[in-house]
Formats: C-alpha cells, structure tokens, sequence
C-alpha cells in the first residue's frame, strides 16, 4: 500500500500543485500521519519543494505548508536516430524541453560511428546541465525491431542495416544512468497520445512513412509489442498474391514498393526529373500515363494496408505521419472508405516531426517516474514495482 500511497500523492501533487498536506490527505483519502510520512520521503531526497505558507482556513489558525513537485530534481535525455540526423534534447522532469541539439550523420550509417555520435551529443547536453548526476534518465528512439526489455535493435535494414545492436548495455556503461530504448515509430506513437492528434485515445493506430515504412499499435492504452518485438512491422506485407513466392525477407515486399527511393526510383523510370519523391507525388497527382499509374500504385499499396490495420485492430483513430502520406490523404481515405464497413478516422499528424523526439521525451519521463516509485517500494530488490504510468502520463 505504500508505494501505491506514494504514486497516488506524486499524481495529486501534480495535479494540484501547489497544495497542502491536509488538502492531500482529504484528496486522497489517505490518513495525514501516512501522508505526512510519505511527503517526508519527497523531501528529503528532493523530489517535492516546500514553498512557503499558504492561506488559513477559514476558521483561522496556522498556515499551512504548500509544496510543489520539483521538476527540476533530474533530467531527462531523449535520442532520436533517424537517417539523416542524431537528434537529442534535454528535458526537466514534466518533460519541458530546456536544450537540445542535432547531427548529421552522413553517409556512415553504421552503428559504431552513429552511437559513438550520439554518445558525443549526450556528452554535449549533460556538461550544460546541473543538478545531481545521478538522476538523469535516457531514452533512445532506435530505428529497425527493438527487443524492448534488453534495449537491443535486433534488426534495422533498409537504410541501416544494423544486427543485435545493444544500445541499452553501452549507454548505461557510459553513462551510468538508466537507459531505455524503443523503435521510433512506438515512439511516435507515444508523441501522438501525449502531445498530438491520439491525446485522449485508447485505441490507436500510427503509420509513418519515409524511406521506411513502420507502425505502432495501441491497444486499451498500450502498445502492442509482439512476441518477436515485431508489432507494426507492416514493411513486410504481401499485397500482391504473385510476389509472394519471392523472398522479401531483407527489406520487405510493401516497403519496397512505397519507401520513399522506391517511389523516386519508379519515377525516373518512367521520365520524371522531380528531385524527391514528395515532388513527384504532388506532380503525378494531376497527370495521366505512367507517371499517374506509379501514384496510383503507391496509394493502393498503402490504402489496402491501412485498411488491412483497420480491419485487424478497430482502432479508433488512424494517425498518418510523413509528408509522403500528407500527400496520399484523400486516396486512402477514398481506399478505406471502400474497403472497411465502418467509419475510422484518419488524421494527419498535428507534430509532424516533432512525435518521435517528444515521444522519446515521454518515454524518458516514464522512466524516471518508475524509479522514483521504487522509493517507496517495501518489498525485497527485484521484486515487483508499482506502476507508475499514470504519474508519467502514458
């Protein structure tokens, strides 16, 4: 009961801030020797602020002590690995971005020198930051199929190509602070529900599409992570019944279809001079022929597999992230109209590019709420924590 006492009070303060103890024990039903007990811990380590006397009740006699949680009590350190950049932020602990920072990393794509990047721009973030060093919390965004409980990329082809890559292991060594690691669409995901177009839903599914294509499922609040680590992993879909008997097993039958060098490579087959793939899509829209077909082949791919997500999940709301979807909005609306029997909305992403850093933000705020949780733990190391989830927001 106690480190259920404790989450529940870090939620009220929060909340409420700032806020009395006799307002906390009548908001959570908590007696005020537990609650009292219980802010003294806080304090203590630092993690609530008393701030001074508040007003007296009407009818009269001491005032009371108002305290705040301490946002700045630790720091939050987010990683984005994308193909064109490392980027990084620094956030307090109510995620409020107070630096951040980015890298290009070039045509080296392997993960030695992309790490050994990132490692140099944590390095950069953690030397502007004060406060005490043992109580910064990273969360890396990595791309490919993440093994979630090691903080191992298990695999990342297309433009990495990366195998059994154990950034949680290398950061924790070099860093010495609790690291987690997630693919960077669940991590979109997390940006949408927290800060985006999901805010408020249960049920969700995300799609993004760049030179990748990936999704994150949201199941009754949770993302689905699959027993291989593979939830969302649409790249491998087999719309056409005679490519099947190819082996796709390296990039993915759909992807090789709709990643953004496929599409730009369809186009120049065909006589386009569009410099990307986004040009050629915006142009093929309004033309006829075979540029027409290579647009029209690239929407019914993706339409067929949102529908086909629709279908398995009854999400209630699909969230589309990429300005390659941007521009295929009103086709697969039109396609999953035709195709699923019932009404799903579809959005286009309100953050954009922001979702993946914000979300890693949020993963990080998790984190560090799961740890200040386990000050109030009674039972032996190791053995089973409370869940902070609601204190971190996810």
């Amino acid at each position: 009961m106690r480190s259920i006492n404790g989450i529940a009070l870090l939620n009220l303060i929060r909340e409420h801030e700032p806020v009395s103890r006799a307002s906390l024990a009548k908001l959570s039903n908590l007696s005020k020797p537990t609650v009292s007990s219980q802010m003294k811990t806080l304090v203590r380590q630092g993690w609530v602020i008393e701030i001074g006397p508040g007003k007296s009740s009407a009818k009269g006699g001491k005032k009371p002590t108002l305290i705040r949680f301490n946002s700045d009590a630790g720091r939050l350190f987010a990683v984005e690995i994308n193909a064109r950049q490392v980027r990084l932020a620094a956030a307090d602990l109510e995620g409020k971005i107070v630096a951040d920072a980015s890298f290009p990393i070039g045509s080296d794509h392997c993960a030695e020198s992309v790490l050994a990047l990132a490692r140099r721009g944590l390095e950069h973030l953690m030397a502007c930051q004060s406060g005490p060093t043992d109580r910064r919390f990273i969360s890396v965004a990595a791309p490919g199929r993440v093994d979630v409980e090691r903080g191992i990329v298990l695999q990342a082809g297309s433009v990495f190509d990366w195998q059994n890559v154990p950034i949680r292991e290398q950061f924790e060594r070099d860093f010495r602070a609790p690291v987690c690691v997630d693919n960077d669409v669940n991590m979109a995901a997390m940006g949408e529900l927290q800060f985006g177009a999901a805010r408020g839903e249960r049920d969700v599914v995300l799609v993004k599409l760049e030179t990748g294509l990936g999704a994150a499922v949201v199941s009754r609040g949770q993302l689905l992570l699959g027993s291989h680590w593979a939830a969302g992993e649409i790249a491998h879909m087999v719309l056409d019944p005679e490519n099947a008997v190819q082996d796709w097993n390296s990039r993915g039958y759909l992807e090789s279809v709709v990643g953004s060098d496929r599409i730009l490579a369809a186009a120049r087959a065909v006589g386009s001079t569009a410099p990307a793939a986004l040009e050629f899509l915006m142009a093929a829209r309004s033309s006829r022929g075979k540029k027409r077909a290579v647009f029209d082949k690239v929407t019914l791919h993706v339409g067929i597999a949102i529908a086909n997500l629709i279908v398995a999940y009854d999400p209630a709301l699909v969230v589309l992230q990429g300005s390659l979807l941007g521009a295929l909005e009103e086709e697969v609306r039109a396609i999953v109209k035709r195709v699923v029997p019932w009404e799903t909305r579809i959005e286009i992403s309100k953050i954009g590019d922001e979702a993946v850093l914000l979300g890693t933000i949020a993963a990080a705020r998790k984190l560090a709420y799961e740890r200040i949780a386990r000050l109030f733990d009674t039972g032996t190391p190791g053995g089973t924590q409370p869940d902070a989830r609601m204190l971190a927001g996810s």
